[in-house]
């Protein structure tokens, strides 16, 4: 028997059976489209969040972060944490001498402002860093300059604004060596950085100063929010992960409870996430495709019924049971793999439109991205759920007396 026949056949009874074809495939298509709409959209979640990764740094780029105030005890309930351990600038020069791998740390602090300039006043984030911020944010300055060394031995008081920011106080004016104040205190302006988002959040509403100028004129603590970490290009992030760790423990007497996570423990969390969606997904998809079975099972059935003469010559003309066996289960295959197909394409497009919306609404591009492997694996597998649900129609076919079946009507 040529392979290729029961294909021709299958995809014949779908042409000639549109509707009833079309409705039987219905569930197939269901499941497979759901799974591959869920997973295009968490696959694009995932490029996206590891693309703004990549942008700060990649997998080599580490966060540490202040004690949550609260926490969890031992019989699951929320708790407020009795001490007040804090980052502080030291911890930056006992990182550097001890943690090996470490390339450059960027510490962050930050206040609520309200900035003035004339009669025009707004409010915005004061962000208090050093000289690697450009860099360690991949966010470069537009126009004028950034902070130096000088402005924060001296902590002099300067500021660069957000674009966004610039705009809001001085419109269509220069705003390069105006003068602004700050919660009361003076500040000249000397650089306006470039347009940024991150994770679709504007970054041009911020206001950057030394950090040394926050700390002494406008907050008076020592405390930082978080440092930045950039572990040196072939160093193991884990091990300068670790090595952080010990430092703070042994200058802070609660260093253990210090946040410390890598990207790639956050791409890490993400992945888990994706994987918990893939799963729901998977559900959805798996009461779809047993439907989809079933009815595979029945139009099968219909088919041997309506094509009982046709088995019946088939036999009489030296035809054997497997030949007819082999027949109606790629038959079975073929018709489960076309809703498997179709499913992928309507998939696609949904996850397609999903993005859409989503990009519309956050105002930046969201991507929608379809795994082949998946999609391939989508294919074979709804041609094996036809397989195993073609098994039933497939022996009864191979089972019917020729002489019967030529006497059939």
């Amino acid at each position: 028997m040529n392979i290729l026949e029961p294909i021709w056949i299958g995809l014949d009874q779908l042409r000639t059976n549109k509707l009833r074809s079309f409705l039987t495939l219905l569930g197939l298509l269901i499941g497979v489209a759901s799974v591959t709409g869920i997973v295009s959209l968490a696959e694009g979640l995932r490029t996206r969040v590891t693309s703004e990764l990549d942008r700060l740094g990649g997998i080599s780029l580490i966060f540490v972060s202040n004690p949550r105030t609260f926490y969890r005890d031992d019989e699951g309930r929320w708790v407020r944490r009795t001490h007040n351990e804090q980052l502080v600038m030291e911890d930056i020069a006992r990182i550097e001498e001890e943690v090996p791998g470490v390339r450059s740390i960027i510490p962050r602090d930050g206040t609520g402002g309200n900035l003035r300039y004339g009669k025009v006043s707004t409010s915005a984030q004061v962000i208090g860093t050093t000289l690697g911020f450009t860099r360690a944010m991949d966010w470069q300055v537009g126009r004028g300059r950034f902070l130096n060394r000088t402005d924060l031995e001296d902590w002099r008081n300067v500021v660069v604004l957000g674009f966004s920011l610039a705009q809001d106080l001085f419109g269509t004016e220069d705003p390069l060596g105006q003068e602004i104040k700050i919660n009361g205190e003076r500040f000249d302006v000397i650089g306006v950085m470039e347009e940024k988002r991150i994770f679709d959040e504007d970054m041009g509403d911020q206001a950057v100063i030394p950090i040394t100028t926050l700390q002494k004129r406008l907050t008076g603590r020592r405390q930082l929010s978080f440092l930045q970490v950039q572990a040196e290009l072939g160093a193991d992030p884990q091990e300068v992960v670790a090595g952080i760790r010990r430092t703070l423990k042994r200058y802070h007497r609660f260093g253990e409870d210090f946040q410390v996570e890598s990207a790639g423990d956050q791409i890490a969390e993400i992945n888990s996430v994706i994987l918990i969606m893939k799963l729901v997904g998977g559900g959805i998809a798996g009461i779809s495709l047993l439907v989809g079975g079933i009815g595979i099972m029945n139009i099968m059935l219909v088919s041997v019924t309506e094509r009982t003469r046709e088995i019946g010559i088939r036999k009489a003309v030296g035809a054997k049971r497997s030949d007819v066996l082999i027949q109606f289960l790629l038959e079975s295959m073929v018709l489960a793999m076309a809703g498997g197909a179709a499913g992928i394409v309507v998939g696609w497009l949904l996850g397609t439109g999903l993005a859409a919306i989503i990009s519309s609404l956050a105002g930046e591009s969201f991507p929608a991205v379809v795994n082949m492997q998946a999609a391939v694996g989508a294919i074979v597998f709804s041609g094996l759920i036809g397989v195993f649900f073609g098994v039933y129609p497939a022996v009864r076919a191979s089972r019917l007396d020729p002489v019967e079946a030529l006497r059939y009507e």
